[in-house]
């Protein structure tokens, strides 16, 4: 018998133009699906931003519940280093107890100035829920100059700021900078600029919860403020390694005001504003569209950055019918706040309605 002879197929291969076709349909099926997952990252991101602002909202709600008032927006202590009194710590690091950071606020040395050696641990440690995760490089370490008993410090920073309203001036060009025993508030100008303050967070006084008759569901708490779209090269105003720290109080670190539109960096130009300038006072994110806002309600909303404001020349150093009088903001007879900047104050009797923002 002959063996049967094994039958093999004809095998062929692929044509170079069929291999083209293949990779260009895969192209064409990775340029459709990519936007799709990079907006998938892009609302985890916004998600977690939120929870972050989530976080801060609750914490200040507990600390309000606990002391009878929210924490003060920019404390002025006096410090031996400085012979004067200055900004110390921010309302982030009050509240660490409330943000489940316990241990940390523990190794607060609350006698002392915030920008001493003693308070070196405090600067230098990282707070993720202070980081909006769409904000690129917020959770870096700069190594800063301080000036106090330790010189350099390693500084870190937040992607969120307290409310102070409409406005929110530098006190210690007005006389803040004294000595015992007479303080900062007793200064007759700088408590002109303190009762003049309209938000959540001011200078040398704590609000109270009673304080808000605008309703808490009216009153902004907290704000995204990108570090990333600060001026990222060395020198200058708004650079990004020189604003936005977490720890201390100085007006741009931790707070920030509705002078200016939200992400005023696509819409004004960049004017300083005695020791800030306007992109650090603002609001503003990298979420396309407008930013992030934690209420007193406790909520949090996402406004569009076309919410009405009041008018602003592009080139302008205020807004129109708005000026500053010795650290005083003024307005003009029949310049009206727009509705982002009445949902900013805590007191001003505006009626907003729920389809404005």
């Amino acid at each position: 018998m002959h063996a049967h002879p094994t039958v093999r197929g004809h095998r062929r291969g692929f044509t170079l133009i069929e291999l083209l076709v293949v990779i260009a349909i895969i192209a064409v099926l990775i340029a459709l699906l990519l936007p799709a997952v990079q907006a998938a990252r892009e609302a985890a991101r916004r998600a977690q931003c939120v929870n972050n602002l989530k976080q801060l909202g609750l914490a200040a709600a507990n600390y309000e519940s606990a002391y009878g008032s929210y924490p003060i927006g920019s404390h002025f202590q006096y410090d031996t280093v400085f012979g004067v009194y200055v900004e110390s710590q921010s309302a982030l690091v009050s509240m660490l107890g409330q943000l489940e950071q316990q241990p940390l606020f523990n190794a607060f040395n609350a006698s002392r100035n915030i920008y001493v050696a003693a308070n070196g641990t405090i600067y230098a440690a990282g707070l993720s829920a202070l980081w909006c995760p769409s904000d690129p490089g917020i959770s870096r370490t700069f190594r800063a100059y301080i000036g106090s008993d330790v010189t350099y410090e390693n500084v870190r920073f937040t992607s969120y700021g307290g409310c102070t309203g409409t406005w929110d001036p530098e006190p210690a060009f007005y006389g803040a900078y004294t000595v015992p025993p007479k303080l900062p508030e007793q200064v007759p100008q700088v408590s002109t600029i303190i009762n003049a303050m309209n938000g959540i967070f001011a200078y040398q006084k704590s609000i109270k919860i009673s304080d808000i008759t605008d309703g808490l569901s009216n009153t902004m708490l907290f704000a995204e403020r990108s570090n990333f779209k600060l001026t990222q090269t060395a020198g200058g105003q708004g650079e990004a390694d020189n604003w936005f720290w977490w720890a201390d109080a100085v007006e741009s670190d931790t707070l920030f005001t509705t002078m200016f539109p939200i992400n005023p960096e696509n819409k004004i130009s960049l004017t300083s504003d005695e020791y800030t300038d306007s992109y650090a006072q603002s609001a503003s994110s990298i979420h396309a569209g407008g930013a992030n806002f934690a209420f007193a309600d406790g909520s949090v909303k996402f406004i569009k950055e076309t919410i009405n404001s009041w008018p602003q020349v592009p080139t302008a150093k205020y807004p129109v019918g708005v000026s500053d009088v010795r650290g005083v903001q003024t307005l003009a007879p029949g310049t009206q706040y727009g509705v982002y900047q009445k949902l900013s104050t805590r007191s001003g009797g505006e009626v907003i309605s729920s389809d404005q923002f």
